[in-house]
């Protein structure tokens, strides 16, 4: 893959993955209420919506070693960002009795407009990276423990990011 198609790929899933996450119930741009909609459908919502946001924003890094399972999960992300947005805009999913935000109708125009070039280049770098060993990690028992111990520490600490964003914005989508 070229040096700048990785870039571009980046790029495009770390402005997708921050638009998103600005549309957090409660914050300045979501604004409207979803309290009639069943609570666990609400937070498996959000929960499907918070592992797109921070999955893309962790995939940059594996983009830019290209790495091609990641090329294959960018393109699932654009897939998602794309599902996601469309429902949103076509008045499917999530249904609300609040109109639409005119900031909200812009990040997400925006959004789907910027899923389609991110699928093109998730698609071309997966069909010009060949397969490694890479894509296959190989555990080794003696590295494990010093690996092992920060990578835990660090997905502790983005599950629990990720957790409170889950319950933050199921209890403002529900008005409470």
């Amino acid at each position: 893959m070229k040096l700048q198609m990785k870039h571009w790929l980046a790029g495009l899933l770390g402005i997708s993955g921050i638009a998103l996450s600005s549309l957090v119930p409660g914050g300045p741009i979501e604004t409207r209420s979803f309290s009639h909609i069943d609570p666990v459908i609400l937070g498996a919502f959000n929960t499907f919506l918070t592992t797109l946001c921070l999955g893309s924003l962790l995939l940059i890094y594996f983009v830019l070693k290209s790495d091609r399972w990641a090329m294959f999960a960018a393109a699932v992300c654009g897939l998602s960002f794309l599902g996601v947005y469309g429902l949103d805009l076509a008045e499917i999913f999530p249904v609300s009795p609040d109109g639409m935000p005119i900031a909200l109708l812009a990040i997400e125009v925006l959004g789907t407009i910027l899923a389609l070039p991110l699928m093109v280049l998730s698609m071309q770098g997966i069909s010009t990276l060949k397969p490694t060993t890479a894509d296959a990690p190989i555990l080794q028992a003696e590295s494990l423990p010093l690996l092992q111990t920060p990578r835990m520490v660090i997905a502790i600490g983005i599950a629990i990011v990720g957790l409170g964003i889950i319950v933050f914005a199921t209890y403002s989508a529900m008005g409470l």
